[in-house]
């Protein structure tokens, strides 16, 4: 069952789709930078009472969570975190990335990151992956994402339902869109 933090940011990607739709009269989401997205994730996040960074450092958020430092550099770990939650007392809670699903493996590396990260220990208790994919047909959005979270062992937590929706910047072709958020979890220690 998603938790009001996961549905909150599937929302917000609804949400998302509405005002860019609104602002460059009929593009759908995919033609906005993902920034878009982050900012309006976050904003619906802190109205839940949660504080939230957007492009935190990897680096300096694995110091203030109080993880292991020491063994195999992370890849990437110089990176940035599309958006951080924070417990009260100041200490990471949540990793969140952000995703427009262009193909099925988009999301297999931002996966693969949040782990390293949880596999670190500290206060990060759970990363997110709030995705976005549009198609011409509905059963290849849907396709999309659930072979996103099946390939890369996430739970498919929360989705938006497919849209449909119609552009006249694109002839008026009929296209459909979803989002959804996987939960990612810090897999067990290999005996």
């Amino acid at each position: 069952m998603a938790t009001k933090y996961e549905k909150a940011s599937v929302n917000a990607v609804q949400r998302a789709f509405k005002l860019h739709w609104e602002f460059t009269g009929g593009l759908p989401l995919t033609f906005a930078p993902e920034a878009f997205i982050q900012g309006q994730i976050a904003q619906a996040l802190h109205k839940l009472g949660l504080f939230v960074t957007l492009e935190s450092k990897v680096y300096e958020t694995l110091m203030e969570a109080g993880a292991e430092m020491r063994g195999k550099p992370m890849k990437r770990g110089k990176g940035r975190l599309d958006l951080v939650t924070w417990w009260k007392n100041g200490k990471p809670r949540h990793i969140i990335e952000v995703k427009k699903l262009r193909h099925k493996e988009a999301v297999t590396a931002d996966i693969k990151r949040i782990r390293g990260i949880l596999k670190r220990g500290g206060t990060t208790r759970q990363g997110l992956v709030i995705i976005y994919a549009d198609a011409k047909r509905p059963d290849t959005v849907v396709r999309r994402i659930e072979f996103a979270a099946k390939t890369n062992g996430v739970k498919l937590v929360d989705r938006s339902g497919v849209q449909e929706f119609s552009s006249p910047l694109d002839n008026d072709r009929t296209r459909h869109y979803e989002a959804a958020c996987l939960r990612v979890c810090r897999l067990p220690k290999q005996p």
